[in-house]
């Protein structure tokens, strides 16, 4: 008996224009997303020298840059 060779998944369909790289636009609001995560986290480590508080200011910074940033850059 011969086993039959491993079936093959189905192909994804690509979109139109789509090489499957980022947009300039979410490349753009993720790293102004982070830069300001981590400005706000280095200001706060500066003032209160705690690090676990900078880095919980710093990550809520980053999803509320995130956020503001997606709705101005259109």
């Amino acid at each position: 008996m011969t086993a039959s060779p491993p079936a093959r998944p189905p192909e994804r369909p690509e979109r139109p224009g789509s090489d499957g790289r980022i947009s300039l636009r979410v490349a753009v609001i993720a790293t102004l997303g982070a830069l300001s995560g981590a400005v706000a986290g280095l200001l706060t480590w500066l003032a209160h020298d705690n690090a676990a508080n900078a880095v919980l200011v710093g990550l809520g910074t980053v999803a509320a840059a995130y956020v503001f940033f997606q709705r101005i850059i259109r």
